[in-house]
């Protein structure tokens, strides 16, 4: 590659990667935004529910951003049996049809997008190794949790801390994502419409109506967005404890369920994550070397010089769940409820809409998580 274009691809990898992460600083004019560059993001997971696949696309009409790829076809696929998942679309990702989907270790899996416009992309093979158990969980409750600027504070919240036995004489690197599980206030809200046949139906005369849930058997899952990594560089063989793992903000004061899966990466998945965290965390800034671990491991056969964001990534995990009571803090939720507004009675003889089911989905499920206590 000449010198030019390696600089080019350089500040075009960094800026979509930082307006992906949420960047919100200002950018200096003299960077070149360029559209049509594509982030593919991949996971298969031994969890159900953990593997997804987002795809993205640069756009500067207005701003720079990166626009969610609709009516993509996406698949994983196995290696050694050919098996083909597909995947599709739902609240901005792709996921696989059948929910109860989930590798197993020793497989090994890659990944298979063909855009709206034809173009195919194509990941390198990852085999999943086993994961390393968990061996404790704890939290603690800290008023000044974390610094969110959408509220210009520190907000208050609960820190979730890990405990787990390094196996000795092999090198392991950890990646670990969480997802919460508690009561939804309403199964449904319809902004601008009226909740019929498990769809809102527009109506502009409609600020929005709240529908409950049909039975108390439903739980709302939201998931965490942080990377949080380790290695056992300098702790091979040992005890780690109290890590922590996942910051849950107290945005209602509720029971919940917090889910922590603990991953174990291959060295380049784990470099690769390593690399986007760094970028978040602003450890490196615009002059530094752009780390190549961000090229990632897909690619367009159909144009090999074609810079494509994004990994492709097969992990196992590890899950273990525990219980925080918010009930009893002091200090008020971040979030503003939504005050109830259910849907009028007819004016004339006919049902009335004050219900909506607990429809399971990557959002919501009907069935009890296991480690949950009322």
């Amino acid at each position: 590659m000449r010198p030019k274009q390696n600089a080019k691809a350089r500040i075009l990898l960094l800026l979509s990667f930082l307006s992906l992460l949420g960047c919100t600083n200002p950018l200096s004019p003299e960077y070149q935004f360029v559209e049509g560059i594509i982030y593919i993001d991949g996971f298969v997971g031994t969890t159900e529910g953990s593997s997804y696949v987002n795809i993205t696309e640069s756009d500067v009409a207005l701003y720079y951003r990166n626009i969610f790829v609709s009516g993509a076809n996406v698949s994983f696929v196995n290696e050694v049996t050919g098996e083909k998942i597909a995947l599709f679309e739902e609240d901005f990702k792709y996921v696989p049809e059948d929910i109860n989907f989930k590798g197993a270790v020793g497989e090994k899996w890659y990944l298979e997008a063909t855009l709206p416009n034809g173009k195919t992309y194509v990941s390198d093979v990852e085999t999943i190794n086993p994961s390393v158990p968990i061996k404790d969980l704890s939290f603690k409750y800290e008023d000044r949790l974390e610094f969110i600027e959408d509220y210009d504070a520190y907000v208050p919240g609960h820190k979730v801390l890990i405990s787990f036995d390094d196996p000795e004489n092999q090198d392991n690197f950890y990646y670990w994502r969480y997802k919460t599980y508690d009561r939804p206030s309403f199964c449904k809200i319809c902004y601008r419409g009226r909740f019929r046949n498990e769809n809102c139906i527009p109506d502009e005369n409609v600020e929005y109506y709240t529908y409950l849930c049909e039975t108390d058997d439903c739980w709302q899952i939201d998931y965490g967005s942080k990377i949080y990594i380790f290695s056992d560089k300098l702790s091979n063989g040992t005890s780690t404890s109290s890590l922590p793992v996942a910051d849950i903000l107290l945005t209602r004061k509720t029971k919940v369920l917090v889910e922590i899966e603990q991953f174990s990466l291959t060295l380049k998945a784990y470099e690769y994550y390593r690399a986007i965290k760094d970028l978040v965390d602003n450890n490196g800034g615009f002059n530094a070397p752009l780390p190549a671990a961000l090229i990632g491991n897909i690619r367009n056969p159909g144009d090999p010089d074609e810079y494509v964001l994004g990994r492709f990534t097969a992990a196992s995990a590890f899950t273990k769940s525990i219980m925080i009571d918010r009930t009893t803090v002091e200090e008020s939720a971040i979030e503003n409820p939504i005050m109830p507004r259910p849907e009028p009675p007819p004016s004339s003889p006919g049902p009335s809409y004050l219900y909506a089911p607990c429809i399971e989905s990557r959002y919501k499920t009907p069935i009890e998580p296991e480690g949950w206590m009322d």
